[in-house]
């Protein structure tokens, strides 16, 4: 388990700045599977090469997942990719916009829209290495639920930590992702999850969560103290049930 989860969210390009989630997270989470991977890195030795492009592409949904699976998907720094829908559509793509996929591959940021109408794309993923990623989703909700099964698989580890080895282990009930977008304001300037300071104690495990920036993430998290939290999320083992309480309504404000 982390000592922290960390994640900012750019609300103009719907692009998520993460900490502490890993690529298996991020697969295992997104409800649009891609059908197709065009990988932005020129020099990248998977996939087949489409001429077009000049870029290697993973042709089919299977082969996707056969690249999902592999190690240089999970242990890889470096890996980047964007989706796409259909190949006669990418075969349609302009050298303007070739020359703007090369940009946002080159530096992780895009010239107009990250979202391209000819691919139809749903992602642009950059892993940071060290579980930190940089994600842009066309829809927010494939975030919330990656983040919501993490912190489910977080409490369920921490319920069973002191179990013994012929007692049943506890359930945890699934974190609905939608609890989380009340933290949207707090995400629009980076949050933190501190969950070295977690505990369970009364039958109830909580998160503290601290108001950060889009840099927190290199922060010690022993820096951050009670006085700064800002909210909580906790699990109730005895109801089953998650709830989220937020010290203030206009956090953003509050905190300048």
């Amino acid at each position: 388990m982390p000592d922290t989860l960390f994640a900012y969210i750019d609300s103009t390009s719907n692009a998520v700045l993460s900490k502490g989630l890993s690529p298996n997270d991020f697969v295992e989470g997104i409800v649009h599977r891609p059908k197709n991977l065009l990988l932005l890195d020129p020099v990248a030795e998977t996939g087949e090469y489409e001429p077009h492009t000049g870029l290697k592409i993973v042709n089919s949904p299977e082969q996707v997942q056969q690249f999902f699976n592999n190690k240089t998907f999970t242990n890889s720094k470096g890996t980047k990719w964007i989706d796409f829908n259909d190949l006669a559509m990418l075969k349609e793509l302009t050298p303007l916009e070739i020359s703007e996929l090369l940009y946002f591959g080159h530096m992780r940021t895009h010239l107009h829209s990250p979202f391209f109408y000819k691919l139809q794309n749903n992602f642009v993923y950059f892993n940071l290495g060290n579980e930190t990623m940089r994600v842009y989703y066309r829809y927010l909700d494939e975030f919330y639920r990656i983040l919501a099964s993490k912190l489910t698989r977080i409490a369920l580890e921490k319920v069973n930590d002191r179990r013994s080895f012929f007692r049943k282990g506890s359930s945890v009930a699934p974190l609905d992702g939608e609890l989380l977008k009340e933290l949207y304001p707090l995400l629009q300037e980076g949050a933190i999850f501190c969950l070295n300071q977690s505990e369970l104690k009364n039958k109830l495990y909580r998160i503290p969560i601290f108001l950060s920036d889009e840099k927190g993430w290199r922060r010690n998290p022993n820096n951050y103290t009670k006085e700064q939290q800002i909210a909580e999320i906790s699990y109730d083992t005895a109801n089953q049930q998650w709830s989220l309480e937020v010290e203030n309504d206009d956090p953003v404000f509050s905190f300048r």
